[in-house]
């Protein structure tokens, strides 16, 4: 049974990236997001844990998803100054 998209956001922010590969492998959606749109990836965006991004992204999610603001995980990680995570999407494919 999958779990909940708050409980993965719980994961994320714990930075437990085998706890989130778990949940992925039991049918978590790598593209789940909130009413508002934000997906796991761009939570892993505001935390610039690209250990969580490669977990995500591993199970198929998108790069470019917008949230209701149309921010994608790039344009997150970029307004939080966390480089390495935008590179590590921009090589995935992720564009503004």
């Amino acid at each position: 049974m999958a779990i909940s998209y708050r409980a993965a956001q719980n994961l994320i922010k714990r930075g437990d990236a085998e706890g989130l590969r778990a949940a992925l492998a039991a049918k978590l959606d790598p593209n789940a997001a909130n009413p508002n749109g934000w997906t796991l990836l761009m939570l892993a965006a505001v935390e610039g844990n690209v250990e969580m991004a490669e977990a995500i992204l591993e199970r198929g999610a998108s790069t470019n998803n917008r949230n209701s603001k149309g921010e994608n995980a790039l344009a997150i990680a970029e307004a939080r100054g966390h480089e390495e995570f935008a590179t590590f999407l921009r090589s995935r494919g992720a564009s503004l």
